[in-house]
């Protein structure tokens, strides 16, 4: 079984109990999200427009101030108990707003409330679970198996909304928030056991303090080009989510409420079988045979021509086609990838900065691509929505451009640290 578990994932025997337990830990946290994210979808539907993107401003100004606090924290305590501490106070979050439910607080006050708190949670978690993670593994050992570890969280995505399936008749609604709170919690022994596996490892070696600076993980946000860099990658993937999302909303207009529905489930299932598929048997070898330029810019590049097909024949099959290699390709290639190019940063970077990218610039994205989308149409240009796909196509093409020069650079990095081990390794001798 260790034999054949190695030749489909690549995953070598001893970094077989560190990937699996990882595997469940993401796998976990996906759950618990999805377990919510069909309550807090519903919410919007009762809302106008602007009350809409009022909601998103206030996640995006709500991220800023939670990376911030997380800063601060990670400033004052050691990583061993910062990192638990923070799904502990998730896991505390649902159970309060499951209180005040109870309690008969506001409704509609208490919605917006969930919906928020649920946006900034939906990014947060996964990228903690991300700086833990790669702290754990050498460049070379991430392009094996950041994507296997990566699968779990689509085989959770299936796992998450089944649950809800099932608890929906015999558990209130409300319930769900007790649910999540107490999944999370069944990540700390997990967090225990990936510390004693990887014990051994000398990336994970030092789980001490981080620096006093609390604002460390901003300033390199500015002054660390390849951080800046990586932003800007996550940056222009919001960018191209958001014109991807205002096709499939004009092509699903001419269906019943239930036929999107029953459109987009499908979509969501086979988004995520074929994610799990990519990530076990595809991710590794293409970032291993044809590099991590190729697994960063393959999803962008395929999008921008979709987009231009689609902008010249608005079809709902291509928009469906369009979103399946969009997100499946993001999750299974793009994000495992992404998250390699972090085992290339410090740690302070890792863990400070990192949430800043994850949560604070994606939902600044999400802000400023949603207006920038309303200016483009009926706000002031009124592009047609062929020339809003231009527009979207451009950008993946740029998305893609990045991604070829990190991953290059990030290679090119990786090779000098090899040649200078060799030399280093290379005995002196005396003529």
């Amino acid at each position: 079984m260790k034999a054949l578990f190695t030749r489909l994932t690549q995953i070598k025997p001893d970094e077989a109990a560190g990937a699996l337990v990882s595997f469940l830990f993401v796998f976990v946290l996906m759950a618990s999200y999805m377990i919510l994210r069909p309550v807090r979808d519903a919410l919007p539907s009762d809302w106008g427009d602007t009350s809409l993107a009022v909601q998103w401003s206030i996640t995006f100004m709500l991220s800023t101030v939670a990376v911030s606090i997380y800063n601060f924290c990670a400033s004052k305590i050691s990583l061993k108990k910062l990192v638990p501490a923070v799904f502990i106070f998730f896991a505390a979050s649902f159970a309060l707003i499951y209180l005040l439910s109870v309690l008969g607080c506001d409704r509609a006050l208490l919605g917006k409330v969930f919906y928020v708190w649920t946006s900034v949670f939906s990014l947060f978690h996964i990228s903690i679970f991300w700086s833990f993670t790669s702290q754990a593994y050498s460049k070379e050992q991430s392009k094996r198996i950041f994507g296997f570890i990566n699968t779990g969280a689509s085989v959770g995505a299936i796992c998450g909304p089944v649950l809800v399936i099932n608890l929906v008749k015999n558990v209130p609604l409300e319930g769900v928030l007790l649910i999540t709170s107490g999944s999370l919690l069944l990540v700390l022994p997990l967090i225990v056991a990936l510390n004693k596996i990887h014990a051994g490892y000398d990336q994970s070696q030092d789980l001490g303090q981080l620096s006093a600076n609390p604002f460390k993980g901003f300033k390199d946000l500015l002054t660390h080009k390849q951080i800046r860099m990586i932003a800007l990658f996550i940056f222009l993937f919001t960018g191209v989510g958001a014109f991807v999302y205002i096709a499939q909303n004009e092509a699903l207009s001419e269906f019943t409420r239930a036929e999107r529905k029953e459109k987009l489930a499908s979509l969501d299932l086979a988004i995520n079988a074929l994610t799990i598929i990519l990530g076990v048997f595809a991710t590794n070898r293409i970032t291993k045979k044809w590099g991590l330029s190729t697994a960063l810019s393959i999803v962008p590049f395929g999008v921008a021509a979709l987009l231009l097909l689609l902008s010249m024949n608005p079809e709902v099959i291509f928009v469906l086609a369009l979103q399946l290699l969009r997100k499946s390709g993001n999750y299974a290639i793009t994000r495992p990838a992404r998250e390699i190019l972090f085992t290339g940063v410090g740690r302070e970077a890792r863990f400070k900065t990192k949430p800043i990218i994850d949560v604070a610039v994606y939902r600044g994205g999400d802000v400023f691509w949603i207006w920038s989308i309303a200016i483009l149409g009926d706000g002031y240009l009124n592009f047609t929505l062929s020339q809003k796909l231009w527009v979207g196509a451009g950008i993946a093409v740029l998305w893609g451009l990045l991604g070829v020069y990190l991953g290059r650079k990030h290679e090119r990095e990786e090779r000098l640290v090899k040649q200078e081990a060799e030399v280093s390794a290379t005995p002196v001798t005396s003529s």
